[in-house]
C-alpha cells in the first residue's frame, strides 16, 4: 500500500513537467520538419509545420505559466516573497520537484535578477516563435507575396530578444531591407539598412572615411598601402549594409555618402580578413596589399564568407566611386592590383573590365 502511494505520488509530480517537456519537444520536431521540408521546397508542408511549431511553443509556455503560478499561489509559498532563492525550499517542502526545476530551467538564463515575478512576466511575453515567423516570411518572400512576408518579418522581429541566436535580428532586418528594395521603397530601404549600421557606429564611420578619404585624395600608388595600413574598422555584421548603401547612393549620384559606405566596406572586410589570418598564422606580417589578397586563396573559407558578404565586390565598388570623386589614380592602381590578385575570379574579372573603361588614364608611378 505505502508502495503504491509513492509510485501515485511520484506519478502526479512527473505529469505536469512531462507534458510541458512533450509540447517543447513537439515544438521543436515540428521547427525542424518546416525547416526540411522548406530546404526541400515544399513550402505548404513547411508553413504548416512552421504554424504548428508556434502553436506548441505557446501552450508550451502557458504551460509553464500555469505551472508555475499555480504553484506559488499556495499560502506557504507567498510568505517567501519573490526571491527564487527564498521561495525554492518552500517548493522543496511540498516536494514540488517538477515546478522547481521548472523555475531554475528559466532562472538559470541569469537575467531575472532572482525574481518569480520576473520569470512569470518573460513567460507571459515570449510566447511567439521568431525562428518559425522569419521561416513563414522566407516562404512568402520567394511566392512574391511581399506584404504578407513584410508582417512576418516584423512580428519576429518584435520578437527578436528570445531568438536561439541573438544576431539572426539583423538579419531580419536585412530581409526587410531587401523587401523594400524589391518594392521599389528605397527610401524605407535607406532606413532599415542605416538601423543596421545604429547611430554610434554611423557617426564613428563617419569620421574614420572622413580620414580616408583624405588619404585618397592624395591620389598617387602610396596612398593605398597607407590606406591598407592606417585603417581599421570592426561592425563586421554590417558589411552588407555598408556595401548595400554604397551601391544605392552611387545609383542616385550621391558621391560622397557613396564614398563614406563603399570607403568602410572594403577596410571593414579587410580588418576581418587580416585579423583571421593573423590568429592563424603566427607567422604572417602584412607586407603589402598585393600579397596580402595573394594568400587569401589557401584559406577557401575566407573567400566564400567574402563572397557572401560582398566583401571581393565592395573593392570593385570602391574603385568605381573612386573614380567618381576624380580620384583616378588611386582607382587604377587599386583595380590593376585586384586585375591579378582578387580572391574570386568572377571579381578579378570585373576588375579587368573595369580597367578598359579607364582607359587613356596613365598607370601610377
Amino acid at each position: 500500500m505505502k508502495r503504491t502511494l509513492i509510485s501515485t505520488v511520484f506519478l502526479l509530480l512527473g505529469t505536469g513537467l512531462f507534458a510541458q517537456n512533450n509540447l517543447n519537444s513537439k515544438s521543436i520536431i515540428s521547427f525542424r520538419n518546416a525547416k526540411v521540408a522548406y530546404e526541400n521546397k515544399e513550402y505548404g508542408k513547411a508553413i504548416k509545420y512552421a504554424e504548428d511549431a508556434i502553436v506548441y511553443k505557446k501552450e508550451q509556455l502557458k504551460a509553464d505559466y500555469d505551472t508555475i503560478s499555480q504553484s506559488i499561489a499556495a499560502r506557504e509559498v507567498k510568505k517567501a516573497g519573490d526571491n527564487i532563492t527564498n521561495i525554492i525550499p518552500v517548493l522543496t517542502e511540498r516536494d514540488e520537484y517538477d515546478v522547481i526545476n521548472l523555475i531554475n530551467s528559466y532562472n538559470s538564463k541569469g537575467i531575472f535578477d532572482n525574481s518569480i515575478s520576473k520569470v512569470l512576466e518573460y513567460i507571459k511575453s515570449n510566447e511567439e516563435y521568431p525562428e518559425a515567423l522569419k521561416l513563414i516570411g522566407d516562404i512568402y518572400k520567394i511566392e512574391g507575396e511581399y506584404n504578407f512576408a513584410e508582417q512576418y518579418y516584423l512580428k519576429a522581429l518584435e520578437n527578436a530578444a528570445v531568438l536561439d541566436i541573438p544576431d539572426e535580428r539583423y538579419e531580419i532586418i536585412y530581409l526587410l531591407a531587401d523587401l523594400s528594395r524589391l518594392c521599389g521603397e528605397y527610401d524605407k530601404m535607406e532606413i532599415r539598412l542605416l538601423n543596421i549600421i545604429g547611430k554610434e557606429q554611423n557617426e564613428r564611420n563617419q569620421l574614420i572615411a572622413k580620414s580616408m578619404r583624405n588619404t585618397v585624395a592624395k591620389n598617387n600608388s602610396d596612398a593605398i598601402e597607407k590606406f591598407f595600413t592606417m585603417y581599421r574598422a570592426q561592425d563586421y555584421f554590417c558589411l552588407k549594409a555598408f556595401y548595400e548603401l554604397a551601391q544605392y547612393y552611387l545609383s542616385i549620384n550621391e558621391i560622397d555618402k557613396a564614398f563614406t559606405y563603399s570607403s568602410i566596406a572594403v577596410i571593414t572586410g579587410f580588418t576581418k580578413v587580416y585579423n583571421v589570418i593573423s590568429k592563424r598564422d603566427i607567422d604572417f606580417e602584412y607586407k603589402n596589399i598585393t600579397d596580402f589578397l595573394d594568400i587569401i586563396p589557401f584559406h577557401g573559407d575566407i573567400v566564400t564568407w567574402g563572397s557572401d558578404n560582398d566583401v571581393w565586390r565592395s573593392f570593385n565598388l570602391f574603385c568605381d566611386v573612386c573614380t567618381k570623386c576624380g580620384y583616378d589614380k588611386f582607382s587604377y592602381a587599386l583595380l590593376t592590383i585586384l586585375a591579378f590578385h582578387s580572391p574570386q575570379k568572377y571579381w578579378q574579372q570585373d576588375a579587368v573590365l573595369k580597367l578598359d573603361k579607364l582607359d587613356g588614364i596613365k598607370n601610377p608611378d
